[in-house]
């Protein structure tokens, strides 16, 4: 059987599914959505799911670099974009100048963020992020109300929000991440006695977001399950969630 067209098998990105998907995100928490689409969307497209995923209602898109916020802003998206990952100081001024947030973590990212906006009427959005067990970036619970109180007393940055990151809420023990929530708990309430309330809190991914009310706060950072993928097996989404990509091939011989 000849093969028609240039390629014998390709893949088929459905953007309804990941507008319907961020839909059932919305429906089943109550609160505001961050789609994830760091690593080319996981692969489906970052522009096209970054507008698929705003179409379905999603707040906010987060990405891993500081390069990723700016394509999807050169590509004329307006929502608010938060880079999870560390922002090199080189590109600290260009991530304000787009009006991208930035996860921080320590001092030294606080003052290049605001040795940024020197001489400008800019301010860096901040979001203080709190290693509860993750061990993947963070400052430590206890150093948090102080860094956090550090930000808001310097002049150029805001605090625009905190959060932390589940290492295991996909898996069938929710113990780890019990103890994971109550130590952010615990930094959250050190902010409000300090006077400090971020505007945006946010903890769930996107098995916490399913599995995990407590955990919601007011945003739900959303990666594999706006593409209608299973967290884990313990871990599987529920009726409504669709595949948003499918893998297709000609025949060539019957």
């Amino acid at each position: 059987m000849p093969l028609t067209g240039k390629y014998s098998n390709w893949l088929e990105i459905d953007r309804g599914a990941i507008e319907a998907n961020v839909r059932q995100c919305l429906e089943r928490t109550g609160v505001q959505v961050m789609a994830v689409v760091k690593a080319n969307g996981y692969g489906h497209g970052i522009v096209p799911v970054a507008r698929a995923a705003v179409r379905g209602g999603a707040t906010w898109c987060g990405v891993a670099r500081v390069e990723e916020a700016i394509e999807l802003r050169r590509a004329g998206l307006d929502a608010p974009i938060l880079v999870l990952g560390a922002t090199p100081a080189g590109r600290v001024q260009e991530a304000i100048g787009e009006r991208v947030s930035m996860a921080v973590w320590d001092v030294e990212h606080v003052e290049a963020a605001a040795a940024a906006t020197n001489g400008t009427n800019e301010r860096a959005r901040l979001h203080l992020k709190v290693e509860t067990g993750m061990g993947r970036l963070g400052i430590e619970p206890g150093e948090a109300a102080a860094l956090a109180q550090r930000i808001a007393s310097t002049p150029g940055v805001i605090l625009e929000g905190v959060f932390t990151h589940f290492a295991r809420a996909d898996e069938a023990d929710p113990a780890p991440t019990e103890a994971q929530e109550r130590q952010f708990a615990q930094v959250l309430a050190a902010l409000q006695a300090a006077g400090l309330r971020p505007g945006v809190v946010h903890a769930a991914n996107s098995a916490a977001s399913l599995t995990r009310p407590s955990a919601h706060f007011n945003l739900v950072r959303v990666g594999i399950a706006i593409y209608g993928l299973n967290p884990s097996p313990d871990c599987p989404l529920p009726d409504g969630f669709r595949p948003a990509l499918s893998w297709k091939a000609q025949l060539t011989q019957v």
